[in-house]
């Protein structure tokens, strides 16, 4: 429901001396319409510095925090503000100064501020839509673009400590992202800005260029905000428009990626595709032989194969610890321990790595981020293990050993070896949009797999029942609620295959800046052969009878 602003006389007092005179509104705007990579501005001090820090006094002391975490973030945050009328009066007053804050940024004289230097046209009065966000050390906010309904435009009030200065090293600074094309935002960000005490910073939402996200606090302060959208004019308001309200309800792009449809031609075909279940009699020598090159023995071994597929015919999932042989394994473990430390991301205390870390040896980082974002060997050594293994997955006798556990033949194949880096990478939850089931094969690897298990440092895989459309399309069901079907924390030298049915959700969560390493990966999806018509028609047949 909307909450109409209380009237205050000088809402003009609340703010920082001067902000709202001619002459500081002009350089904000010139400001403001100069800036790249999106329209948006940073205003150093924006509220009444002793308002504020009451403001500060009375969230910590009176309001209660929520834990949320998602594929795309993780943030302790409180109710919508615009609830505070219906308080009643003696917690009302315990909240006195955050009441004031909120009807003046709601105020006439504000949003009047707002639209002079956004161009925006005028703001919704009536509307509220703000919240009190806490990132303590862990939270971050992934790529997004904050298209939702009617917003018109974005703010972030930063209360961060008033007396000591926040180190940009402790992380928590706001990405904005330029677009390699509308709707496609670049890899990383081209502006970013540390939070500050009284800081405020706007933005216009733009559908399919206003990326953004908040990059992970790694130290021990508390980067509280509170942040908000301006929306469009509601109806019965000055500068309502009805075909306007329509036009803004653009598709977030978390919507977006869940409209994409798949098909068989996004597989790569084998080049035997005469091969028919009916003549398969098992796994011969021939192919033991190549698998034993690099696969732990005894996942040859007739018997335990055999356990495998009953377990996988039952379940739909299968996992094999320690897949690779000794040899292979270590060969891994060296070569994946030296890149790490390398790139100093190795001990879980070096900070948040720079944009760009990794980039080498036929290794680059691929997004987009509001899909995801990790780094993918394109090309590789002799030597590189994961290149060597990225090949035997594509290869006819891996084929034979898949159809051995699962009685599914793939078809065609899709996948590369991946490296999610602390402090950076991910993906985010997407659905399976193939119109049938898809056998994910997932190879994992991480150093130290103790400190991977609770999945509090992230990398963990996690698969999800189909996104209810009634649900806010900005976020999806956490790991812990009723949606998770399975999670497989990050392992040492681990296996997975799960029948992803259609309409499956799934991810990989951030990689925290406190893990040991990288989290690595050889991800491949497999197409399976299409449903048999008849069986359509035959359960059809089956219903009417």
């Amino acid at each position: 429901m909307s909450k109409r602003v209380k009237l205050d006389t000088k809402p003009e007092e609340k703010f920082a001396e001067g902000l709202l005179e001619a002459d500081s509104v002009a350089a904000i705007e010139k400001a403001f319409k100069e800036s790249q990579p999106y329209l948006h501005c940073k205003i150093d001090a924006l509220i009444n510095p002793e308002l504020l820090k009451k403001v500060r006094k009375e969230i910590l002391a009176n309001l209660h925090f929520t834990l949320k975490e998602t594929d795309i973030y993780k943030v302790n945050q409180t109710g919508d503000l615009a609830n505070l009328d219906g308080l009643p009066q003696h917690e009302l007053d315990q909240l006195s100064s955050l009441f004031e804050l909120r009807n003046a940024i709601y105020s006439t004289e504000f949003r009047n501020f707002i639209s002079k230097v956004t161009g925006c046209g005028h703001l919704s009065g009536t509307k509220m839509d703000m919240s009190i966000n806490s990132y303590q050390e862990g939270c971050h906010l992934l790529n997004h673009d904050d298209v939702i309904g009617t917003r018109r435009v974005s703010y972030i009030l930063y209360l961060t400590d008033p007396d000591q200065r926040w180190d940009p090293k402790d992380g928590g600074a706001l990405e904005l992202y330029p677009v390699i094309k509308k709707n496609i935002p670049a890899s990383e960000p081209t502006v970013v800005i540390p939070p500050q005490w009284n800081q405020f910073v706007m933005f216009t939402v733009q559908p399919g260029h206003s990326f953004h996200s908040v990059e992970e606090v790694v130290g021990s302060g508390n980067r509280l905000s509170i942040s908000g959208w301006f929306h469009i004019p509601q109806e019965g308001e000055i500068g309502y428009s009805e075909t306007a309200n329509k036009e803004h309800e653009a598709k977030s792009s978390l919507e977006q990626l869940q409209e994409e449809v798949d098909s068989s031609d996004r597989f790569e075909k084998y080049e035997d595709d005469s091969l028919k279940e009916e003549d398969i009699a098992g796994l011969d020598e021939d192919t033991i032989v190549k698998l034993s090159e690099w696969m732990n023995p005894h996942y040859l071994d007739i018997k335990i194969l055999s356990q495998m597929s009953e377990r996988f015919l039952d379940e739909s999932a299968v996992q094999c610890k320690q897949i690779l042989n000794e040899k292979y394994e270590a060969k891994l473990a060296k070569e994946t321990v030296n890149m790490d430390t390398e790139d100093k991301v190795n001990t879980g205390n070096d900070g948040i790595p720079p944009h760009g870390t990794g980039a080498r040896n036929g290794w680059s980082v691929q997004g987009p981020p509001h899909r995801s974002r990790f780094m993918v060997l394109e090309k590789s050594s002799d030597e590189s293990v994961l290149g060597y293994l990225n090949q035997q997955f594509k290869s006819d006798a891996f084929r034979l050993w898949l159809y051995t556990i699962t009685q599914l033949l793939p078809v065609g194949y899709r996948g590369e070896a991946r490296r999610f880096r602390p402090g950076h990478d991910y993906t985010l939850a997407t659905t399976n949009t193939r119109g049938q089931g898809v056998l994910d094969v997932t190879f994992c690897h991480v150093n130290k797999p103790a400190n991977w298990e609770t999945g509090d440092v992230g990398g963990y895989e996690c698969y999800m029942a189909p996104h209810d459309e009634e649900e806010d399309p900005a976020t999806y069901k956490a790991a812990d609620e009723d949606g998770a079907l399975l999670t497989l924390p990050a392992g040492a030298n681990e296996l997975s295959l799960v029948l992803r049915d259609e309409g499956v959700m799934r991810f990989i969560k951030y990689v925290s800046a406190k893990s040991p390493g990288s989290r690595w990966d050889i991800a491949f999806e497999y197409d399976l052969p299409e449903e048999e018509e008849e069986e359509e028609e035959e359960e059809e047949a089956d219903g009417e009878n």
